[in-house]
């Protein structure tokens, strides 16, 4: 990196030049200012080297106002708090399950193939209403289009295909029998005489399918190595409190995707030029020592300004409601069942996922 009014240069692995903005009150006004665009105007502000997420048009990530706006429209309805609030006592039923089938497997056990990575596939299967059978499919789709590894590249272009083809059947199959899942709502949605055009229903239905367990699962695989390295497991209450604060101390999404700036704009932190991208660090921004003391103590109780893990303004996350819901259902279920979990190999041992956008485990050995 290189220092830069505050806002250093990094080098990204697509060997893009972006501003890293790192403080907590520089991420949250790139994530709010209309100036900073997701539009990048081609290909150099890709995060790595060939095709990624950012090449696909379609994809609600990748726009603007007014287009994105006309999204989220049309989809408020299927992601109503109120719509989601309802999945709660089946969320807390597969919970179940998966803590009974880990318990029945003896220990130690592998949380995060166990318990971790099948309770939100199998929530986001059952709420679109996609074969849960295909579920380790949708997990190498998913891992592969999150890599930040060069080596990748092909790997990364040939995901994306598989995926949108197993997509469009899946979408064709729910057109000729349609339920009531939410991808049937997504089909059905509108906003007076306007729809989702067919590749946006796909690339819409693609990235729940990766956000809806990607990012769940490792923050909740990292949550409970956080609970446990931090010697706080034992006795600890549910709250909802504990699940804002394992989102702010483990981020699951490192970066929030680069924008460049329409026009100049003066951040706290410095001036971005007109045509200079930004790459928002929200794991950093929820760790700035500005804002929250001792930022990297974990503490249940903390008070204080929210996290911005699921990003801010109008790129918000769509499935954050659900997200917390799994969350708090895992920890409740966890810490009710197995009350003396523990690591079963060294934390330094631990293997962590290297080259993602995600962050998290790829193993975590417990016993009880």
């Amino acid at each position: 990196m290189t220092a830069h009014d505050g806002l250093p240069e990094i080098v990204l692995p697509s060997g893009a030049t972006m501003r890293a903005v790192r403080r907590y009150a520089d991420v949250r006004q790139v994530l709010t200012d209309a100036r900073f665009r997701r539009d990048l105007g081609g290909t150099s502000g890709r995060m790595v080297r060939g095709k990624d997420i950012s090449d696909d048009p379609h994809m609600i990530l990748n726009m603007d106002p007014p287009e994105h706006t006309r999204i989220r429209r049309i989809v408020a309805g299927p992601f109503a708090p109120r719509r989601i609030a309802r999945w709660k006592p089946r969320i807390l039923e597969i919970t179940r399950e998966l803590a009974a089938g880990m318990a029945a497997g003896g220990a130690p056990a592998d949380l995060v193939t166990a318990f971790a990575f099948p309770l939100p596939i199998r929530v986001i299967c059952e709420l679109l209403g996609v074969p849960e059978s295909d579920r380790a499919l949708y997990r190498r789709w998913a891992d592969t289009r999150l890599s930040t590894s060069d080596l990748g590249a092909d790997d990364r272009a040939e995901a994306a295909r598989e995926f949108g083809e197993h997509v469009r059947g899946l979408v064709a199959e729910r057109r000729a029998h349609p339920g009531e899942a939410l991808v049937d709502d997504l089909i059905a949605a509108r906003d007076g005489s306007d729809a989702l055009t067919e590749p946006e229903l796909i690339s819409l239905i693609s990235a729940l399918i990766t956000g809806g367990h990607e990012t769940t699962a490792n923050l909740i695989a990292t949550g409970v190595f956080t609970l446990l390295t931090e010697d706080v497991y034992r006795g600890l209450a549910p709250t909802e409190g504990l699940v804002e604060e394992l989102l702010r101390h483990d981020t699951p999404a490192q970066y929030g995707l680069p924008r460049v700036a329409a026009e100049d704009v003066d951040l706290p932190s410095g001036r971005v030029a007109a045509g200079e991208m930004v790459l928002p660090l929200l794991a950093e921004a929820n760790r700035d020592p500005g804002m929250f003391p001792e930022p990297d103590r974990f503490d249940a109780g903390r008070d204080g300004p929210a996290h911005i893990a699921f990003g801010q303004g109008a790129h918000f996350c769509l499935g954050a409601r659900l997200a917390r819901l799994e969350a708090e259902a895992a920890l409740t279920v966890l810490l009710a069942e197995f009350p003396d979990l523990a690591l079963a190999a060294p934390a330094e041992d631990v293997p962590w996922r290297e080259a993602s956008l995600v962050k998290g485990p790829t193993r975590l050995p417990v016993r009880w």
